[in-house]
């Protein structure tokens, strides 16, 4: 059994070493039969490793700023522990060939908040690192979006309804949903309807968001016809990951508190 899974791995390896190879010789190739593209075999080698190189170094520089930015809930053990440098390494193998720089800082906050003395122990760690490394920074702004607008609309109970409801209770809650014509509108300045639409069908197929749909003669929000999405709990547990705190999320009575303490005199009126 232990043979297998080492030749496994190995053989793993000597793919992930193929693929590279195959490009290299492949650019080499082209570049003989069309001269245009002789650029493209140049160096690739040196990009490769200098590029790679320099991500892997930005991402452990930005996770050292972040473990001192925090020092107070750092869980120390955890950091001496074999379970952190392997964490580390498979952040790195993750975030060395991607190109998108705010999908790298994910990582550094990734590997920062999982050296928290509240999340330290957490062992699905591997779990939330795919879920990072599948979302685009316009799909963790959604899902923030969401849970924001859920929070302040539902406040932060509804957000954690879990395996724990009752659907047979006589005085169940309702499951509130952020109406997907709303996420469009608020986020279309960054983005295409078409991509924010798309991108809320992605993050359902992954688990982050779940989806109510009123396409016939069912309701969501009241409405038909409409879509709606909430966070699922992997969706709150990579927010977390991610530095973000639904806790630190305003409700509507904390606005409504908010209110009163700026016009003290306002209820004296009424």
């Amino acid at each position: 059994m232990v043979e297998n899974e080492e030749q496994n791995s190995e053989n793993q390896s000597n793919k992930k070493k193929g693929v590279v190879q195959v490009i290299e010789s492949s650019l080499v190739s082209i570049a003989s039969s069309f001269p245009i593209a002789s650029s493209l075999a140049t160096g690739w080698s040196e990009y490769k490793n200098h590029k790679q190189a320099e991500r892997i170094d930005k991402i452990l520089t930005d996770y050292g700023k972040r473990l001192q930015s925090i020092e107070e809930d750092v869980d120390q053990d955890y950091l001496a522990s074999d379970e952190a440098k392997n964490l580390i390494e498979q952040t790195i193998n993750r975030g060395k060939d991607e190109l998108i720089e705010e999908k790298r800082k994910f990582l550094s906050e990734f590997l920062a908040n999982s050296s928290t003395k509240k999340l330290s122990k957490d062992r699905e760690k591997e779990m939330i690192l795919d879920t990072i490394d599948k979302i685009s920074p316009l799909q963790a702004s959604l899902l923030m979006s969401i849970t924001k607008l859920l929070v302040l609309s539902w406040g932060r109970d509804n957000v954690k309804l879990s395996s724990d409801y009752n659907p047979d209770a006589k005085d169940k809650p309702t499951f509130g949903y952020i109406l997907e014509s709303g996420l469009v509108g608020i986020n279309s300045y960054s983005s295409s309807k078409e991509n924010i639409e798309s991108s809320l069908d992605y993050m359902v197929s992954i688990g982050v968001i779940e989806v109510a749909s009123a396409r016939g003669w069912t309701k969501v929000g009241g409405k038909t016809g409409v879509k709606g999405f909430r966070p699922t709990k992997l969706g709150l547990k990579t927010l977390e990951y991610l530095g973000i705190d639904i806790e630190t999320m305003p409700e509507k009575k904390d606005l409504a508190e908010i209110k009163t303490d700026e016009n003290p005199n306002d209820n004296n009126e009424a």
